[in-house]
Parts: C-alpha cells; sequence; structure tokens
C-alpha cells in the first residue's frame, strides 16, 4: 500500500529518526512517500508545534480532518480527534508504532481505543525501553519490559492511578541518570497498578469485542493477594481462552468488572487476543480419555465393551 507523509515544520534533528520509522513500515506492506508538506492532501501530516509553520499546518489540517502526528504539544489543543501525540525526543521505534496504528486497519480491540495513561501502555507493551510519562505535575516512569511502574511520591502514584484515562499525558524516554536523579523510590508491579486502576474506572471502559483471550504469563499481583475476584480470573484465563461475556456468565461477576480485568491484563502485557472465534460455553467439555487396548479390540469385533461385561 502506497502511503503519503507529508510534514511541516519538523527540524532537521527529528527528520532522520521520522524517515527510519518510515522505513520500518515496508515490514507491514506500507511504501511511505514522505514530503515537505504543501497544502494538499495526505495520508499522515507530521507536525511540530513548537513551530510557527508546524502550528498553522495543524490548524488547517484539522478544519480537513487530516491524521496528524504532532511533536511537542503541551499546552496546545490536545483533545482532538484524529491526533496522535509524542513526545520530541520520541525514538524510531516509538514513532513507527504511532504510524502504524494510525494507518493500518483497527484490530477489534483497537476500535475500542482509550486515552490517557492506559493507552500508552496498550501502545508500549512489551518496550524495551523505559519510558517517563507525565500529566500536569504528575510523572511516572513505565517499565513495561521489567513490569513496574516508578513514583516519586505515593501522592504521584495515586494520583496517575486516578487519572488513567486522562487526556494530557505525554511519555518520552527516561534513563538511568534520570531515575536515579528524581528519586523515584516508590514502585509497584505495573499488573497489579493497572487492575486497580481499570477497576476504579470499570464503567468507563469500551467492552472489549467477543473473541477470546488467555493468558501468555501470570500478571504480577501478589500485592493483591486478597482479591479473589482478579485471582479467579486470571485462573480462569491462564487454563483456556475466554470471552468477557463468557466470563461473566461462568463466575457471576458484573461484565464491566471482568472486562476491566482484561484491559489491565491487555495493557500489561499478560493477555494476548485468541484468533479463534469464540467457542459457546455450553460446547466447553473436558477431553475424554482415550479408549483402552480392551474397548479398541472389541469394538474391532463389533462387541460393545461396558465397564464391567461384555455386551454382544
Amino acid at each position: 500500500m502506497h502511503i503519503q507523509i507529508d510534514v511541516a515544520g519538523v527540524p532537521d534533528e527529528l527528520r532522520p529518526r521520522l524517515s527510519l520509522a518510515c522505513g520500518l513500515l515496508a515490514a507491514d506492506q506500507l511504501q511511505v512517500d514522505m514530503q515537505t508538506w504543501q497544502g494538499r492532501h495526505c495520508d499522515v501530516l507530521v507536525v511540530d508545534m513548537q513551530s510557527g509553520y508546524g502550528r498553522l499546518a495543524y490548524e488547517v489540517a484539522k478544519r480537513r480532518g487530516l491524521l496528524v502526528l504532532g511533536f511537542g504539544f503541551e499546552g496546545h489543543d490536545i483533545g482532538t480527534p484524529g491526533l496522535c501525540r509524542l513526545d520530541r525526543q520520541a525514538p524510531v521505534a516509538a514513532i513507527a508504532r504511532a504510524l502504524k496504528g494510525m494507518l493500518l486497519p483497527f484490530t477489534a480491540v483497537e476500535k475500542s481505543a482509550v486515552p490517557g495513561l492506559l493507552d500508552i501502555c496498550m501502545r508500549e507493551t512489551g518496550c524495551p525501553t523505559d519510558l517517563l510519562a507525565r500529566q500536569g505535575n504528575v510523572a511516572v516512569i513505565l517499565r513495561p519490559t521489567a513490569g513496574r511502574i516508578h513514583a516519586r511520591s505515593v501522592s504521584d502514584l495515586l494520583a496517575a492511578e486516578a487519572r488513567l484515562l486522562n487526556i494530557g499525558w505525554f511519555w518520552s524516554l527516561t534513563s538511568d541518570a534520570t531515575r536515579d536523579e528524581a528519586n523515584w523510590h516508590i514502585t509497584r508491579s505495573l499488573d497489579s497498578f493497572l487492575v486497580i486502576a481499570c477497576r476504579r474506572y470499570h464503567a468507563r471502559l469500551p467492552l472489549l469485542a467477543d473473541r477470546t483471550f488467555r493468558l501468555k504469563r501470570w500478571p504480577d499481583i501478589v500485592a493483591l493477594a486478597d482479591d479473589v475476584d482478579s485471582l479467579r480470573l486470571a485462573a480462569l484465563l491462564h487454563q483456556s481462552p475466554w470471552s468477557v461475556r463468557e466470563l461473566a456468565q461462568h463466575t457471576g461477576m458484573g461484565i464491566t468488572l471482568v472486562n476491566a480485568f482484561c484491559w489491565a491484563a491487555l495493557a500489561g502485557g499478560a493477555m494476548t487476543s485468541d484468533e479463534s472465534q469464540v467457542v459457546a460455553l455450553s460446547t466447553r467439555r473436558m477431553p475424554q480419555p482415550a479408549p483402552s487396548i480392551l474397548q479398541r479390540v472389541a469394538r474391532h469385533f463389533g462387541l460393545k465393551f461396558g465397564h464391567e461385561h461384555y455386551r454382544v
């Protein structure tokens, strides 16, 4: 598929990363042509809001309904549909993922897009780099590979939990020096943080589509040892694939609470979507034991083999 990406006001130091990110899209059969924007239609417009020309291009694109990838959007119109925001220090892989998410057809989960810190966790699941996420005066460090979230204080961690779905979250790369200097000594497992935060907003989370999900690893919810419902859901999803509706029917839990747990497990990278169709709960059966040698011999001679005797 041929894709036209135009840039407006993007500084020279950012262009090489943008070019490399466009090159990575070839793996998804996306052939990108990147040019300086001249007011024409394009598939994605990339702008730098710290540039006067970039801000002007953004206003025009917003009126035309174009998809916009914006750098340095803090303090500007951050709630516009069709706008994807990145920090100016975003790495090549993050830029490529953002472009891919804007260009490729949405999956069942992506159709139920969520805002805020949960959106960052969903997009950066498995990211090998530590990320600094901030919204206003609240900042946390996400370590997707290690499965941890860090904050300067307990109040910051609780504020991040309370602002899970707020717009205006920005993220950038962080380093060991930054982490040490800022004294990010409050930490929690990312899985337990997401389970608690998603449950808090269970009524606002979009219902996941009727496809099956399964755990690919056991979530780190040791801190939630008294949370029987989460432990039960984790055990069921660890054994076999389930849909959200199936789990709600089987456990008797509210569907929004089951849905919230699944969002948390997806965002933390513990769960994956199973591509197979949903199997009705009524058709789930325990595997039957293999027939014994005597049963196979009896069947060969046309005999019916009971539990205690032969019957002709």
